[in-house]
């Protein structure tokens, strides 16, 4: 209930901000309000925290936002200035970082774990993690969904070798199509894409397999903010971490509201929104350790060639505005974990 409050009273006060005449802001503050801001995002439930963004923050700020179905996409997008702010993932910094001399980006706060679930056919039958031995899976290649799968194969003891795969570029209708059609009996994928299958009877989530049970702890996505946009809009940077850490709180604790105040941005039905939001753990804190285990776990797997240096991976974190908004330290807001 208090959670609930003081999202509330984020939505007051910048209402009452909204009320008040523009030359009323500081000129940083009327200097934002004129430019259009473009947040990149993804409709996937994990976004929820960032949805929440446009919903508190768009009468203070003029902000576009923009859907993107790929991480890969997104990196560059927001690597160039396309766009100011996304969703993104947290491997995307471990390739960036291997790439780019210096960071065109920066990680601000965290926003996800989990969020890739299995799921099965209903007439198979998965009880625990060797039950996955020779079954046929369809997988997304080349992505968090792949990594998370085969790392927590992995963990669990299993290789690629134990089991059939066919590939997929994109979640969407041709797996759903190969999942009803009995071409694969069970598949990794992203929310709400594996609600999808289980809400129309489909598949089922196989009790006790948990893919966030990696090395890397199952961290996702984060908020990136572009490099040269962060340096002048500090301000705005630090009204969206405030935003992001209440909203993550309110929704973790209220995830049937998810459907409810975004239904339209993620262009689900609302039993697809719903059955989603109970499978994502929605988190603002901001991995690092665990980032730098994901990235020995991309190399183990062939991902990349190599493991990044520390501390330039570091480089594309800024603990500054969560430090600020949460009043702990860059340890206790993830950067040891």
């Amino acid at each position: 209930m208090s959670s609930l409050r003081s999202f509330r009273g984020i939505s007051l006060a910048i209402l009452t901000m909204a009320l008040s005449p523009l030359t009323m802001l500081p000129a940083s503050s009327r200097a934002a309000a004129q430019e259009i801001i473009r947040v990149a995002y993804a409709h996937q439930v994990h976004d929820a925290a960032l949805l929440a963004v446009e919903k508190e923050l768009g009468s203070k700020y003029k902000l576009e936002f923009i859907k993107f179905l790929r991480y890969a996409d997104v990196e560059v997008a927001v690597s160039r200035g396309d766009v100011q702010v996304a969703s993104l993932g947290y491997s995307n910094a471990v390739v960036s970082s291997l790439r780019e001399p210096s960071p065109s980006y920066k990680f601000v706060v965290g926003m996800s774990r989990g969020a890739i679930n299995l799921v099965c056919n209903k007439d198979v039958k998965v009880e625990r993690w060797d039950d996955l031995k020779g079954k046929k899976f369809g997988v997304l290649v080349g992505g968090n969904a792949e990594i998370f799968f085969d790392d927590a194969l992995s963990q669990h003891g299993i290789s690629r070798r134990d089991i059939q795969t066919v590939t997929f570029t994109a979640p969407g209708p041709p797996l759903l199509q190969a999942l009803q059609n009995r071409d694969i009996e069970c598949t990794a994928v992203y929310e709400p894409f594996a609600a999808t299958s289980v809400a129309k009877g489909l598949t089922y989530y196989p009790p006790g397999i948990d893919l966030a049970e990696n090395s890397f702890r199952g961290v996702n996505g984060a908020v990136a903010v572009n490099a040269e946009f962060l340096k002048t809009h500090s301000e705005f940077v630090g009204d969206v971490v405030n935003v992001i850490v209440k909203a993550t709180e309110y929704y973790n604790a209220n995830k049937e509201r998810i459907q409810m105040d975004f239904v339209k941005r993620l262009e689900f039905s609302p039993d697809v929104i719903d059955i989603a939001s109970k499978h994502v753990i929605l988190d603002s804190s901001l991995y690092f350790a665990s980032v730098i285990s994901a990235s020995q776990a991309m190399s183990r797997l062939g991902f990349i060639r190599s493991v990044p240096n520390p501390d330039k991976l570091a480089a594309y974190y800024d603990y500054s505005f969560l430090t600020e908004v949460t009043g702990k330290s860059a340890d206790a807001c993830g950067r040891a974990q």
